[in-house]
């Protein structure tokens, strides 16, 4: 009988010692192929995230509020601005990816009826406009309150686009692609009625949908129509411009700044302040690191607790590997004996074993390899369900579209990476089995011979 006979008789025969090496190997595996996965991911996910745009701050003027002699809260009309030569100055403070101003207005069309709200009528029938350079970065599409579900997100090189809601799409029956006619207006009040302040239109522009979002939130109508969060338009900066709302250059909205490391948030923000030609006294700052520093806190312990978990675990799984073989090794004393009597060397015997646990050790990985995908699949939606942050970058931003994340992308290891650990592996399980053979190694054939008896 050959020695490989003899190991595949062995292997077939010795079915309780077989499974038991077999799990061994294989749930060993599995561990180990998985928890680098969470290792590989919270790696790669701490870098992405701090490579994008990982964090932000915005600049606003303060709002005026007083109360009327009916006891109502007014808000007065903000005539405090940002100018473009203010923009560029905190731009120039470095590390500073993007800057997204805002200009908000209300327009109409003759050809889109909006959708009703409190005491509607024709003359009222507006929609509230969110001019800005990327409609990516607005807070809603940020907070995913909106969700793009059709077209291109605007972005700083599009000219004469807007963003509008799917119910005002299905309303009005537009499509992406599809141009309508604004023309300026503004909401104002009177007699009890809202109305629009501008009866006699003069500014007029032609525009295209580019996209169609969706609200995940509800709305209450007890708002005038251009209040409705359905009837919001975001729209590129020009069209404010071209309808006489806002002047080119200049900011009455909000303007945001958003960095590539949220590590470096607190530090940006004290020089900004810094400079000179801001009002401060009619401005504030306030910052958002999208939660990176709960996030980074997360998978830093994330980290550290799987590279504690891998160090336990293979120096257990070595020491238990060691440890069985060497039980099968010394039960298998009579075998070793009988294999030396008729003329087969040492170092044949102690081949064939190796052999034999290879051959096990071969199959299990195999087989680790098929169920470690499920068991990264789990992994995912129970480690990183809370830590699914929106991955923004110049990609994303530049195509106009967002693309969903899929954290699984980050725990699937790489192939070269996986032959690499079963290598390891293999190494280790092979030098437990010399280790373990030593029992028989160091005894002379007489010796084996007698122990038998």
């Amino acid at each position: 009988m050959t020695s490989i006979q003899r190991t595949f008789t062995y292997i077939t025969r010795k079915k309780g010692k077989t499974i038991s090496l077999f799990l061994i190997i294989f749930i060993v595996a599995v561990f180990l192929i998985s928890c680098f996965g969470v290792l590989n991911a919270s790696q790669k996910l701490s870098k992405d995230i701090r490579t994008s745009i990982g964090a932000a701050f915005y600049i606003r003027a303060n709002t005026e509020m007083s109360v009327n002699a009916n006891g109502e809260t007014e808000i007065k009309e903000n005539k405090i601005h940002i100018t473009k030569k203010e923009i560029d100055a905190i731009m120039n403070t470095n590390e500073i990816k993007y800057c997204n101003p805002i200009n908000y207005g209300f327009a109409k069309s003759d050809t889109i009826q909006f959708v009703k709200g409190d005491k509607h009528n024709d003359d009222n029938n507006m929609g509230k406009v969110t001019a800005l350079r990327f409609s990516a970065l607005a807070t809603d599409f940020l907070d995913e309150t909106a969700i793009l579900i059709q077209g291109k997100h605007i972005n700083e090189s599009d000219n004469a686009k807007i963003l509008i809601s799917e119910k005002l799409a299905s309303t009005n029956n537009i499509s992406v692609g599809d141009s309508i006619t604004l023309t300026h207006a503004s909401l104002g009040e009177a007699d009890g009625e809202y109305i629009d302040e501008i009866p006699i239109k003069t500014a007029y522009i032609q525009v295209e949908v580019s996209g169609i979002y969706k609200l995940n939130i509800k709305d209450t109508p007890m708002k005038p129509t251009a209040g409705i969060s359905e009837n919001e338009i975001y729209a590129s900066l020009d069209i404010l411009d071209k309808l006489g709302e806002s002047e080119i250059g200049i900011y009455t909205g909000e303007i945001d700044f958003y960095i590539a490391d949220p590590a470096q948030l607190n530090n940006i923000t004290q020089n900004v302040q810094l400079l000179q030609s801001i009002d401060w006294s009619t401005h504030f700052i306030r910052t958002n690191d999208f939660q990176y520093s709960k996030i980074a806190e997360q998978l830093f312990s994330l980290g550290n607790l799987v590279k504690i978990l891998l160090i336990l675990v293979s120096t257990v799984s070595a020491a238990v590997l060691t440890l069985l073989l060497t039980m099968q090794m010394r039960s298998r004393m009579q075998e070793a004996g009988i294999l030396l009597s008729i003329g087969i060397s040492k170092s044949q015997i102690i081949t064939e074993f190796l052999l034999q646990i290879l051959s096990v050790s071969i199959i299990a990985l195999i087989f680790s390899y098929i169920v470690s995908f499920g068991i990264t699949n789990l992994l995912a939606h129970n480690l990183f369900s809370g830590l699914q942050p929106k991955i923004l970058n110049d990609e994303t931003l530049i195509s106009g579209f967002i693309s969903d994340f899929q954290i699984e992308n980050y725990l699937k290891l790489s192939g070269l990476k996986i032959l690499l650990i079963y290598f390891c592996q293999l190494i280790v399980i092979m030098s437990s089995a010399l280790v373990s053979s030593i029992i028989i190694m160091r005894l002379r054939p007489k010796e084996i011979l007698s122990k038998i008896s």
